[in-house]
């Protein structure tokens, strides 16, 4: 992040709308023959005290053409581990929050999420590409990793699974869907691994 307020609102603004504006209707194809589905529009929603902005975008996950569960994606100004409002100039945060339905149940848990605040280069106009596994114990972490690594093919270090470095562009962003698709795939291994994702086979 940079001393300049306005300039880092703009910049994870500009991947907002951006996400905002390719992921409806969009199907991803990702390893393991598991496929992701996104309604073809995005809601508003406004669930707790601390959602002032937000909407969400709902999806579906399939395994070799069977579906799994329903999930969403939420862009909130509140999240886990929670970012200093002070980053930007109308004080609220930014949180890509991908979510997944529990069994049996209209509720929904956290796959994972994405805090702009850990990931802006201001400078460079860029997200840089460490991603911490956070939120699990310490021999569901190395499992994960293992898994991401070996079955995934992801590059990952001792703690950390390394996203694609993305330039921030007014006018492209293609290079949004893989870090969008890593996202989920990191999501769906640590929930498998929490034992709540016991139909997905990987």
């Amino acid at each position: 992040m940079s001393d300049n307020l306005s300039e880092n609102q703009r910049l994870v603004d500009t991947v907002l709308f951006q996400l905002v504006a390719i992921l409806p209707e969009t199907k991803l194809s990702l390893p393991q023959s598991i496929e992701v589905h996104f309604a073809s529009s995005i809601e508003e929603f406004h669930d707790n005290d601390y959602s002032i902005i937000g909407c969400v975008l709902p999806y579906k996950i399939y395994q070799n053409g069977k579906k799994l569960r329903d999930g969403q994606l939420k862009v909130s100004n509140w999240g886990n581990r929670g970012e200093p409002a002070s980053v930007y100039e109308d004080a609220f945060s930014r949180f890509l929050i991908f979510d997944i339905k529990k069994q049996n149940t209209s509720k929904f848990n956290m796959l994972t999420q994405f805090g702009f605040h850990k990931f802006l280069n201001a400078r460079y106009k860029r997200l840089l590409h460490e991603y911490k596994i956070l939120g699990v114990s310490k021999d569901s972490k190395q499992q994960i990793l293992h898994t991401l690594e070996n079955v995934f093919r992801l590059q990952t270090t001792t703690d950390s699974v390394i996203l694609p470095t993305v330039e921030i562009r007014e006018n492209e962003c293609t290079n949004l869907l893989p870090l969008i698709e890593l996202l989920l795939i990191i999501g769906l291994v640590k929930e498998y691994f929490r034992g709540r994702l016991p139909e997905i086979h990987i």
